[in-house]
């Protein structure tokens, strides 16, 4: 019977909540992801995609393998204001979501939601 507290201790004690924190406290300026390419899954699918241009909007271009037949393709367009980040995938529709940051770990959420999460990297083609 100790041995079974004594492992239920551990686990408890152990466990870490990996629940996204879309709360007013981890929201991140939306500007962090100008010039960056971001690599991210959510219920919808798996994105990667980089966030071409400067200051507050841009292109937005999916990360391919640079191959004829994975190419980097202009998919959108992006822009930021505050924490807010919109993208624009013309015919696929517009998206406004809140970016906040808990680590290395961005998230997208919509409220209290989240609707993606994934990191930051190197932009890729923009062309």
């Amino acid at each position: 019977m100790k041995q079974l507290i004594l492992a239920g201790m551990v686990l408890a004690i152990g466990a870490v909540d990996v629940r996204a924190d879309c709360s007013a406290s981890t929201k991140e300026l939306a500007s962090a992801l100008v010039g960056q390419s971001v690599d991210a899954s959510g219920s919808g699918g798996n994105w990667k995609e980089s966030h071409c241009g400067s200051g507050t909007s841009g292109e937005l271009w999916k990360v391919g393998a640079g191959t004829v037949v994975d190419p980097a393709v202009k998919v959108g367009t992006w822009s930021t204001s505050a924490h807010n980040v919109t993208y624009d995938y013309g015919t696929g529709g517009t998206y406004t979501w809140t970016l906040h940051k808990v680590g290395t770990t961005y998230y997208f959420c919509n409220a209290s939601s989240e609707v993606a999460s994934g990191t930051l990297g190197t932009l890729g083609d923009c062309s």
